[in-house]
């Protein structure tokens, strides 16, 4: 039982690491909100979703199987592993460098296209993401706690995107940083440490795989 109610916490925990780190996203909602208001945050998450939902509809079409091949489990546990230090390790580079996001294009669309386009076209990352890390860790879920156990890990993930850019959009409204700079650097730092150990836990976990 615990293992699987676990799951929603590191699935919103992985997911929030994401979206702290400023990338196209984060950049074409705080362009947007001024003109849009506070829903900008959730509508462009929702667009997010969509596309998120596409990529694990193809990865479901052979979860169960594919998941527990030991070839499988082997190639993107370690791959997924070297991901998550590099994205902890980009995180803490973020935080010494304090970027600030750039003006972003197609400000001018309706927020669920805006999140739609800045999760694929203006944002291929997004993909990869899935295809590395995403995929990681829901085998991870689903090794721990079965279906039960990817569907909190989904749930975690996707309130963590609904909370984060809700905050980013209301905070841009109300001309004030509603978490602050300090709050903002302490959650990207706990985020950021989490992915690295996570990542060193996968790279040991299936690297025995390989004897």
């Amino acid at each position: 039982m615990i293992q699987t109610l676990i799951q929603l916490p590191i699935g919103f925990i992985i997911g929030l690491s994401g979206s702290l780190i400023p990338g196209p996203l984060l950049a074409y909602t705080m362009a947007k909100a001024p003109a849009y208001g506070a829903r900008t945050g959730p509508l462009a998450v929702a667009g997010h979703v969509l596309v998120e939902l596409a990529i694990l509809s193809l990865i479901a079409l052979g979860l169960g199987v594919v998941l527990q091949a030991s070839a499988f489990q082997l190639g993107f546990g370690l791959f997924g592993g070297m991901m998550l230090i590099v994205l902890g390790l980009d995180g803490i580079s973020k935080l010494r460098n304090n970027p600030t996001p750039k003006k972003m294009v197609a400000t001018k669309h309706h927020p669920v296209l805006g999140g739609i386009l800045y999760s694929t076209l203006l944002n291929p990352t997004v993909i990869f993401w899935w295809a590395t890390i995403g995929v990681a860790t829901i085998m991870e879920a689903y090794l721990a706690a079965s279906l039960a156990g990817v569907i909190l890990w989904l749930i975690g993930h996707f309130l963590s995107d609904l909370t984060w850019f809700s905050l980013v959009s209301l905070s841009v409204v109300k001309g004030k940083k509603v978490i602050g700079i300090r709050g903002y650097r302490v959650i990207l730092f706990f985020c950021t440490l989490l992915l690295l150990i996570l990542g060193i836990y996968f790279i040991f976990k299936y690297g025995q795989l390989l004897f």
